[in-house]
């Protein structure tokens, strides 16, 4: 795939993802019950139902984007390229488990105003179960990071930043502590992000480093 379409939704996924996280336009229902996350998404029902569709979208770039420049970044080194093989594959399959995850809210709301606020608790309530494809993440970004440090100039810099973000966020999950989970999970889209401004920058010919 052309480089600066990867750089681009290297780019264009992070901003989605941080933009609506930053900005509130989805509310934090990370420590309350199903029932009380879906009277709060029914307060703000619209807010909140346009950044889960923007999230997805976010998601959707970030992750393929991810993958495409896994694939693009084969060298001379056959343990790195076996690593952002399996880094690859990993992140790829994070899409359909976050675009699911991410998107149970427009589904929630929509399927409580028809058949009841039960209803969308129900759906809330099933997709806690996706959150489970940030370990997948992690660890995709991990072994990609990993790979990237056993290559040249700059990727060994972004590769060393993937680890310590990736670290930081399986951390985080095990023990819960707030700047692990500013550093590992923000750490991980302005990572990205700044690979997707060097991957537009960078010359379709130019061969990798």
């Amino acid at each position: 795939m052309n480089s600066k379409v990867v750089g681009i939704m290297l780019i264009l996924g992070p901003i989605l993802i941080m933009g609506v996280w930053i900005s509130g336009m989805v509310p934090d229902t990370g420590t309350v019950s199903p029932s009380e996350s879906m009277t709060t998404i029914l307060a703000e029902k619209d807010q909140a139902e346009t950044g889960s569709i923007l999230q997805v979208f976010g998601v959707i770039a970030m992750f393929m984007g991810l993958y495409f420049l896994a694939k693009s970044l084969k060298s001379d080194n056959a343990v790195s390229n076996q690593l952002l093989e399996i880094g690859g594959l990993l992140l790829l399959l994070v899409v359909p488990i976050w675009v699911a995850f991410m998107g149970s809210w427009t589904t929630a709301i929509d399927y409580s105003e028809k058949y009841g606020n039960d209803v969308g608790i129900t759906i809330i309530s099933s997709s806690l179960m996706l959150e489970m494809g940030g370990l997948m993440l992690v660890i995709g970004l991990f072994i990609l990071g990993i790979s990237l440090t056993i290559l040249q100039k700059y990727k060994r810099i972004i590769g060393a930043l993937f680890i310590i973000a990736s670290v930081c966020a399986f951390l985080d999950m095990v023990i819960d502590v707030e700047v692990l989970a500013i550093i590992g999970w923000m750490g991980m889209f302005l990572t990205t992000l700044i690979v997707g401004i060097l991957t537009t920058l960078q010359k379709e010919n130019q061969p990798e480093a």
